[in-house]
């Protein structure tokens, strides 16, 4: 064996116990998601009890719209003719329309008030599980973190933190050396000038040290590599690169050698953390990053701090940077033994076309539902309000899909599967409900029959 031209070398352990804060609509959201204990799964409820929440407001608002729609088909004759009349008066038009409205007691303002109280919670909600995925997706970080450091300090040891002063006070003396059980404690003054404690391991094969200033008032262990244990656990491969750099009174070489080790030890029980606790769903393998092919499941770091680009609270209660606590450097060691998962592919695109399809579908449906109320906002009948919302929610849709997480695309494409089949149940049902009592009352308000009324013969219904 040559003799290491390092007798240790300086070690970052990384750093864990930080987390993003949840305010009590991302903790709610967190209860529902790891209750279930699949991330996937765990959308899909949180989408269908979100949707129970709302659905008592969505049936009164397709109530209300059944009733005006009982109205308007009575004005439909008067509005025939104001269409006719002021063709080419748009202006004149409305008014006269808000006239015949406001006379048969139509107002749209009451069919929508359900839908924009259903449309706040919603909001309020959806911020609640922004948040909660920003914090389910650095978990996973912190998780691989505890676990990097944990397969390290198994071969070190974790002594009591001695201090000039306080309850564990202890005299210093130069150079006192002694041994507790398989714990070596040594004192001695720094190159700094301050006063010092090592603490390492009585058993030869243990690499990891530590030290720690006594003077200071809180202890802040700053870890060692011993090399000459190191040496003895190097494959022949490293143990050769080791041999070269001391020939070549190399320090930087010899130091990467002996940290790589270390890093590899502490990336292979990340990666089998990560392994154990994979966010994948179906085809996605992280369902925290978006459904698409040229994002990966553990990104580079720019990905990773751009989306991450949060304030943090670390185990202290204090509050910090993330990018200052999970360095680019810190995050590349970590991550160093998921090579597969920083190239293949997070997912195909198949939610993002599933949720614009089905966003399209129920915006459809509803737009026919609502025909009627449509033809008449405008002197031609052409207003196109529920043709742009066609054009523009899918659009929106396929945004959120294409830059938020693949966690938020089955969200939306639950919520527009329930929402879809909720608009056909209901139109059903409440079309069964009211059709006859729609009838009954059109007669004994006008005592005629309109043509909706009739069947395609000519005769009533």
């Amino acid at each position: 064996m040559i003799q290491s031209l390092l007798s240790a070398v300086d070690f970052n352990l990384l750093p864990q116990g930080y987390e993003i804060g949840l305010d009590w609509l991302g903790q709610f959201t967190r209860m529902i998601i790891e209750g279930v204990g699949i991330a996937g799964l765990g959308i899909i409820v949180f989408t269908l009890v979100l949707k129970a929440i709302t659905l008592p407001f969505d049936i009164y608002q397709r109530v209300k719209m059944r009733k005006q729609n009982l109205i308007m088909r009575s004005m439909k004759e008067d509005l025939d003719k104001l269409q006719k009349q002021f063709a080419n008066d748009k202006d004149m038009y409305n008014r006269k329309m808000s006239e015949l409205y406001k006379k048969n007691g139509y107002g749209m303002l009451g069919a929508c008030l359900p839908m924009i109280l259903s449309l706040v919670i919603l909001i309020v909600a959806f911020q609640g599980f922004r948040t909660y995925s920003q914090f389910a997706n650095l978990d996973i970080f912190v998780g691989m973190s505890e676990s990097y450091n944990s397969a390290i300090l198994e071969h070190g040891v974790d002594g009591i933190d001695y201090q000039l002063t306080g309850e564990d006070s202890i005299t210093f003396e130069e150079g006192k050396s002694w041994q507790e059980e398989d714990i070596i404690y040594k004192m001695y003054t720094h190159e700094s000038g301050s006063r010092y404690m090592e603490v390492r391991s009585a058993q030869a094969t243990d690499y990891l040290f530590y030290i720690y200033n006594l003077e200071a008032e809180t202890v802040e262990r700053e870890y060692q590599l011993d090399t000459d244990a190191l040496y003895t656990l190097l494959p022949a491969e490293q143990k050769a690169a080791v041999d070269e750099a001391h020939t070549a009174k190399d320090e930087t070489a010899e130091r990467a050698v002996y940290t790589a080790y270390v890093v590899k030890t502490g990336a292979t029980e990340a990666k089998k953390y990560y392994n154990d606790n994979s966010p994948n769903f179906l085809w996605v393998k992280n369902v925290w990053y978006p459904d698409v092919s040229y994002n990966h499941p553990i990104p580079d770091y720019s990905t990773f701090s751009s989306q991450l680009n949060v304030t943090v609270t670390l185990q202290n209660g204090e509050k910090a940077q993330l990018t200052t606590v999970l360095t680019e450097a810190l995050y590349r060691d970590l991550t160093s033994e998921l090579t597969e998962e920083k190239s293949e592919a997070n997912g195909y695109f198949i939610l993002i076309v599933l949720s614009i399809g089905f966003m399209l579908l129920s915006q459809f449906i509803v737009m026919r539902s609502q025909k009627d109320t449509e033809k008449y906002q405008t002197v031609d009948g052409q207003a196109g309000g529920q043709k742009m919302m066609l054009v523009i929610m899918p659009l929106i849709y396929g945004i959120f899909a294409f830059t938020m997480s693949a966690a938020f695309s089955i969200y939306m494409t639950m919520s527009s599967v329930i929402a879809l089949i909720t608009t056909v149940l209901s139109n059903l049902i409440i079309g069964k409900m009211y059709d006859k009592k729609e009838e009954e009352e059109v007669k004994k308000q006008y005592g005629r029959t309109y043509a909706w009324m009739k069947k395609d013969d000519g005769s009533k219904k």
